[in-house]
């Protein structure tokens, strides 16, 4: 296993933020930034109390290195599920996500939290571990996977920052 911890500051208070996560347009949209080939989002429940975002994509593995995609095919498929609690007075709120490569051993698991760290910026972090069960060749597709943790957040960074300015 290899851990990972990464971050996202938004310029809003935790309710706005919390609500945007929970709004299936903003998954929807936040998905579609890491261009699929096909793509479902579900949401269930809603910012008020707890709610659960299920996401499945399947992206193309063309920007991995070729040993990567002689092992994992054209494309792979994810499921990644995010289950936040209700929130407390602050509106800072704690998740967990788990992540399935679907007909692939390897997974991800861990926390995230929401806290308001004023009343106008929201912090959400993430902290988790990246399990690539292969022999000989794991430890390296877990390191690749780590380093791209950061960069899918940028991306959904950028992305919940334009809505958030936008809603």
């Amino acid at each position: 296993m290899s851990p990972f911890s990464a971050r996202i500051t938004y310029t809003a208070p935790a309710s706005e933020v919390a609500a945007m996560l929970a709004d299936p347009a903003y998954v929807e949209r936040k998905v579609a930034a890491s261009k699929p080939v096909s793509s479902a989002v579900d949401v269930q429940g809603a910012a008020d109390g707890a709610f659960t975002v299920t996401t499945q994509r399947a992206l193309a593995t063309d920007d991995l290195p070729s040993a990567v995609q002689n092992l994992i095919g054209r494309t792979i498929e994810i499921r990644l599920t995010e289950a936040w609690d209700a929130s407390d007075a602050d509106g800072s709120r704690n998740g967990t996500i788990q992540l399935e490569v679907l007909g692939k051993p390897a997974s991800a698991s861990g926390t995230v939290r929401l806290a308001a760290v004023g009343p106008s910026e929201t912090v959400l972090t993430y902290e988790g571990s990246v399990e690539a069960r292969v022999p000989l060749v794991g430890r390296k597709i877990e390191q690749q996977a780590v380093q791209q943790v950061q960069s899918v957040l940028n991306v959904e960074q950028a992305v919940g920052s334009a809505w958030l300015a936008e809603h």
